[in-house]
Formats: C-alpha cells, structure tokens, sequence
C-alpha cells in the first residue's frame, strides 16, 4: 500500500544516503522495517479484547500460511475493518 508522509530535508537526505549504502532505489523498505520494528515493541494502548488479540496474532504469524488459514485471517481482518473507525 501507498501513503504519503511529511518528512524533513534532513531525514529524507539521511534516508537516501542510508539507501544508497544498503544499495536500495529508495528508502521504502527502511521506512517499512523501522515502522515494523516499532509497532512490534510498542505498547497496545487502546486496544482491547477481540481487536488486541487479533493484533497479537497476527505479529505472531511467521512463514507462509495455508489456504484455508490465510482465508480465514482475510476474514477476521475484513470483520476488524468493518467495525473500524
């Protein structure tokens, strides 16, 4: 998925120039990577029963998942983002 962030002239040069050590296009993956790593440490605040342990897991996932179970997860998630706002 695509979004738009505001960044400052310092932290995107410092990104490009991490990217350009990493030998990457652009700073996306790194973006993506520090996002992940921050959700993955952060605190739930806020969420609670059905929502939380959904979040949970979901982090937990590792590997590739069956049919059945990446169909049943596709469902959960579409539950979450109809009650969601």
């Amino acid at each position: 998925m695509r979004t738009t962030i505001e960044l400052t002239d310092d932290l995107r040069a410092r990104l490009l120039a991490l990217a350009a050590k990493r030998k990457l296009r652009g700073y996306s993956t790194i973006v993506r990577e520090v996002l992940e790593r921050h959700l993955d440490e952060a605190p739930e605040e806020g969420r609670t029963g059905r929502g939380a342990k959904a979040a949970r897991v979901a982090r937990r996932v590792r590997g590739s998942l069956s049919t059945a179970e990446a169909d049943r997860m596709r469902r959960r998630i579409d539950r979450l983002w109809e009650r969601w706002r």
